[in-house]
């Protein structure tokens, strides 16, 4: 899969011009005022401030505009304020003259500059030595001034654009100056109705001033000729590779750009090179649309746009992203939503924009968008794994070769398992040498990384080499290393978004809904993924073509097909296994906690339907911090050992590959259905393994499962039970006496009734206590609030624990209810953060 491009910078976002075109100078003018000097600031680097001439007592302003804040001057009378700019000329600004000069900018002039005769925009005839140019405005037309080392014009050419320039409108106007080839051209560009024009070719004789020295002034000449109006982002660069055509083409993909609208929801000024909610009084919008400048497509296979962006799961997203294509920059397809996978929708056209939702529930925070990034997956050149050869590719994703002697091609993959080819070729095959470590094969859309490659001659001199390789997910075994971190109460989303921190892996559809509250001490991303599903339960997908992952309680679908004798079936093997059979399971969690106290003070879960036979095995929940989803966790493993593990191993016939049986279809994770007369056998099972023969489809091994759902399925009886609470470590009864003296709780076990507490609906119950003799109480009614509350002033600590003892008896919800502990913390700057720990 090819990366074709990515948008990750800020002119991407706001349609300014890049940064990287305008070396020698680039007045973005975005600031709310000039500095102390009256200084606007240069963001080439180059540190060529321009300094604000008659800045006080005149119209001479910075205004919300075109790319954030412009800056106006002259209004209302230009020959009474006489404001200018001017960046002063300490002899550098053209002492690197290339091939090609650039300079140009935004303007939004007034009627007096578009009917003045002589209206100066930017000229070089002040300050030491002769100019070089002057761009201006002759009756409203653009005119272009060079000049030789002493002084003398060498050109003096005005041009007539197809179209009038306007008062209060916004207009591109550039300037491509060759010295070398001798010639000048005008690009003009008017944002209120799209279009661009470019002057002809213009030419001149004689050479063009190398040893200026002159400064650069905008909107002035010789104290008489004065512009009006607004200036934005203005450009030069004395040494550039960029066309005329290449001004205009960025003219036009500039157009749709709003991340530097002030007016806007979304803002990709403040920080560089990343698009937030646009906050107003530290208040974010709950949504915002960012539409980026357009940029290059040319998707010729399979495009997948994929998002980088910083949010907090449950609060702020990314919630919908869309593209637009064109041939032309000017007629746009519709917008239309990127699919669940990133597929992109839009057909594939030379150019592509992007509309992308940023939204938020908590209006003190905001989702950060970092990149956008479209890629190039190639379509494949087969499209079923029956006879497919494998395909060697390029760095850029391209097909290099396909190998159509190898033989003995056989692809093994597992439900939460592996997934590896292996395959053999003759050592004197031509493509052999495109055979190398670390180069990727694609079978059908599926990705490998060649890791082994073995040569061998055996006896009779015949020379093989046999490849081995891994699916493109096992690089992430290789990511950067990853900090313990502790996910509390989270969904399975949560934890795979931190696994998928700083690769090149996107998340898909995650549809697993437990909750679970544990410590990740896994180094690397793959190891956290498999631990993600071990601990939250259903089935790991990984897209390789497109790098995906996703979690889901099913992967596949009851495919109907048949598995039988006479039809598709060569042999089968029924497996009933009770090596691994268990009846008593014990869990230790975090620094030895057990679920003893919630579970009739047993440590263990047992189960003795399929058998009295008590047989133990311990469970390491060493990861886990929470004692109740630790009883869940627990008794959903022992659902898995507490009774034989069934499984059927069958050599079968791909059929789908032959006209006609294309129905006769299955994948892995599939169900289907199982028939033999002979063991009196009819049962629906999963595909839970597969070792696909691709050479030879009819010899296909495949291994079912009676389990037909893993854990984390929502269906499952088990789901209903994923708690959230947040708690600290289990305390045990010593451990809460020796909390008593620093409990900053008054009051805490109801001894003085309802002293030092907010009630609203408890009482206290006088007879029944756990480390006293009293405790509070109260009687829960639907669509009803009651609540138990006290204000704390803590000291300064690292940390806190919160701890209570609780019993419920004949406790329902509601669709919406809740039972738990809700904590606010007040911070020291005012702020607040409030977290709700679920107990039930």
């Amino acid at each position: 899969m090819a990366l074709k491009n990515t948008l990750n910078t800020q002119d991407a976002f706001t349609g300014e011009f890049p940064a990287a075109w305008a070396p020698d100078g680039l007045w973005r003018f975005n600031e709310e005022n000039p500095d102390a000097d009256d200084n606007l600031a240069d963001s080439s680097g180059k540190d060529r401030k321009a300094y604000i001439h008659n800045w006080s007592g005149t119209t001479a302003s910075m205004k919300t505009g075109n790319f954030g804040r412009y800056f106006q001057m002259n209004i209302n009378n230009p020959s009474s304020e006489k404001t200018y700019l001017k960046v002063t000329n300490d002899g550098s600004i053209f002492s690197n003259l290339g091939e090609t000069i650039v300079v140009g900018g935004w303007m939004k002039p007034t009627t007096y500059s578009v009917g003045n005769t002589y209206t100066p925009i930017l000229n070089t005839r002040y300050g030491s030595g002769q100019p070089i140019f002057y761009l201006s405005l002759i009756r409203g037309k653009p005119r272009i001034m060079l000049y030789n080392s002493s002084g003398t014009l060498i050109l003096d050419q005005s041009v007539t654009p197809s179209f009038s320039l306007q008062n209060g409108n916004w207009y591109f106007i550039a300037c491509v100056i060759k010295p070398v080839a001798k010639t000048a051209q005008y690009i003009l560009g008017d944002k209120s109705s799209g279009t661009v024009w470019q002057s002809g070719v213009l030419t001149f004789t004689g050479e063009l001033n190398r040893s200026c020295v002159a400064d650069l002034i905008w909107g002035m000449h010789a104290d008489s000729n004065w512009y009006a109006g607004g200036f934005d982002d203005w450009f030069l660069d004395c040494n550039s590779s960029l066309t005329a055509d290449d001004l205009a083409e960025y003219f036009l993909e500039s157009l749709s750009a709003n991340g530097a609208d002030l007016t806007g929801d979304v803002d990709a000024l403040t920080t560089a090179d990343v698009v937030t909610l646009r906050a107003t009084s530290s208040v974010y919008p709950e949504s915002g649309q960012l539409v980026t400048a357009a940029r290059k497509c040319g998707v010729v296979g399979n495009g997948r746009v994929s998002i980088n962006a910083n949010y907090s799961p449950g609060e702020t997203a990314i919630s919908l992203v869309e593209t637009a294509t064109s041939d032309d920059l000017s007629t746009w397809t519709q917008w239309q939503a990127i699919g669940s996978n990133g597929e992109l929708e839009s057909p594939s056209r030379k150019y592509i924009k992007y509309r992308v939702t940023l939204a938020t529930t908590n209006t003190a925070r905001t989702p950060v968008l970092t990149a956008i990034n479209l890629h190039d997956n190639p379509k494949p050149l087969y499209t079923k794994l029956g006879y497919a050869r494998p395909v060697i590719l390029d760095a850029d994703g391209n097909a290099e070769a396909v190998l159509d002697n190898a033989y003995d091609i056989i692809v093994t993959s597992e439900i939460n398992g592996v997934d590896e080819l292996e395959f053999k070729l003759p050592f004197q095959d031509s493509k052999r040498s495109y055979v190398d470590n670390e180069k990727t094969v694609r079978i059908v859309s599926d990705t490998y990384r060649i890791r082994t490659i073995t040569d061998d001659k055996e006896e009779s001199g015949k020379a093989i080499t046999t490849v081995y390789a891994e699916a493109a997910f096992y690089d992430l075994a290789y990511s950067v290393k990853k900090e313990p971190v502790t996910f509390n109460a989270d969904t399975a989303d949560v934890p795979i978004a931190y696994a998928l921190q700083d690769t090149d892996w996107d998340m898909g559809a995650v549809n697993v809904s437990t909750k679970r509250t544990w410590t990740c001490s896994e180094k690397n991303a793959l190891a956290i993924l498999r631990a993600v599903q071990d601990i939250h339960g259903g089935d790991l997908i990984f897209d390789n073509a497109n790098k995906i992952v996703k979690l889901l309680t099913f992967s596949g679908e009851d495919s109907g097909v048949l598995f039988c004798y006479k039809k598709n079936m060569k042999s089968i093997q029924r497996v009933i296994d009770t090596t691994s059979l268990i009846t008593r399971l014990y869990a230790y969690g975090k620094d030895g906690m057990t679920f003893a106290s919630i579970n009739d003070g047993k440590e263990y879960v047992q189960d003795t339907t399929y058998t009295s036979e008590i047989r133990i095995s311990t469970l390491d929940c060493s990861n886990f911090t929470n004692p109740y989803q630790m009883l869940e966790f627990a008794n959903m493993r022992l659902a898995d050992y507490a009774s034989p593990r069934i499984s059927y191993v069958l050599k079968a016939m791909d059929l789908s590959v032959l006209t006609g049986f294309e129905h006769e279809t299955w994948e892995l994770g599939d169900t289907v259905t199982v028939k033999d007369d002979d063991l009196n056998l009819s049962v629906k099972t999963r595909i839970v393994r597969r070792e696909y023969n691709l050479q030879e489809p009819w010899n296909t091994v495949l291994e079912l499962s009676t389990t037909l759902r893993e854990l984390g399925d929502s269906s499952s009886r088990w789901d209903s039970a994923a708690d959230t609470l947040e708690s600290a470590d289990l305390v045990d009864s010593q451990e809460m006496k020796d909390l008593v003296p620093f409990n900053h709780l008054r009051n805490s076990r109801a001894d003085s009734g309802l002293n030092y507490w907010q009630s609203s609906g408890f009482s206290v119950d006088a007879e029944n206590g756990v480390s006293g003799t009293a405790s509070f109480m109260c009687e829960g009614a639907l669509n009803t609030t009651k609540s138990l509350s006290q204000t704390i002033t803590p000291a300064n600590r690292e940390s806190y624990t919160f701890s209570a003892q609780i019993a419920s008896e004949n406790l329902v919800k509601g669709s919406s209810g809740q039972v738990g502990i809700e904590v606010t913390f007040e911070y020291e700057d005012g702020t607040t953060e409030t977290r709700f720990i679920d107990l039930i």
